[in-house]
């Protein structure tokens, strides 16, 4: 009896690591990615998220002043092709991004212990944006329904504060840290890496997300201030 108990148990933990079991048990599912990292259904759905943020992005008030901005200037533009331009791109820039953020932590994992490989952080990284693309859809759902900034979940939501510190403020997001957190447990789940290194990794990472944040939110005042 023992022996059968041990062999099931054996089997469920070498299977597929579920998208939705993500949410609830994280650790189990990082275990059934080191054996096995799916990779085509956890992206389509969050192309799907994305998706649709894209298009819920078109009734929010950044959006809406956007297109009175260029109707008052004279420029002309379809909602349609925008709609489909706008879908496209995210499609385009949610792959590059999972490729492109992946690499870096195959990169770093490799650095650490050598023990894993780049479709195993592709895993790790698609099913922690899936995470990610939750709070964006629910902050765009909440900013197109509410009218309201598209930032509800994160510190700036509660302070609203403009330029560069609005843009730090708004990194701060509740969404973006349990995906940091994810990201920690995974790359010592998945890669092996030491608890430490982990740590200090997603520190990065949310230090130079917090930085591009700032950046922009600073640009986007100096733009307004402009005219433009």
């Amino acid at each position: 009896m023992s022996t059968e108990v041990n062999v099931s148990s054996e089997v469920q933990e070498k299977g597929k690591p579920s998208i939705f079991g993500f949410i609830t048990s994280p650790v189990v599912q990082f275990e059934k990615m080191k054996s096995t990292p799916v990779i085509w259904g956890p992206l389509l759905l969050v192309i799907v998220l994305t998706l649709a943020t894209t298009l819920l992005a078109v009734y929010t008030p950044q959006a809406q002043e956007t297109l009175q901005q260029q109707k008052e200037a004279g420029i002309e533009v379809n909602p349609i092709f925008s709609m489909i331009g706008g879908t496209v791109g995210g499609v385009i820039a949610i792959v590059a991004t999972l490729a492109f953020t992946s690499l870096i932590l195959f990169l770093i994992a490799k650095l650490g212990t050598g023990k894993t490989t780049y479709r195993q952080m592709f895993s790790m990284n698609l099913f922690v944006t899936f995470i990610t693309a939750i709070g964006q859809l629910i902050n765009t759902g909440v900013a197109a329904l509410a009218h309201t900034s598209a930032n509800v979940t994160s510190l700036n939501g509660l302070v609203g504060a403009k330029g560069a510190i609005g843009g730090v403020f708004t990194s701060i997001e509740i969404f973006s840290i349990w995906g940091l957190i994810l990201t920690a447990v995974g790359l010592q789940k998945v890669a092996n890496l030491s608890k430490a290194a982990s740590i200090i990794t997603v520190i990065i990472l949310f230090i130079l997300g917090a930085a591009i944040s700032g950046v922009g939110g600073a640009a986007s005042e100096a733009l307004k201030g402009a005219g433009l």
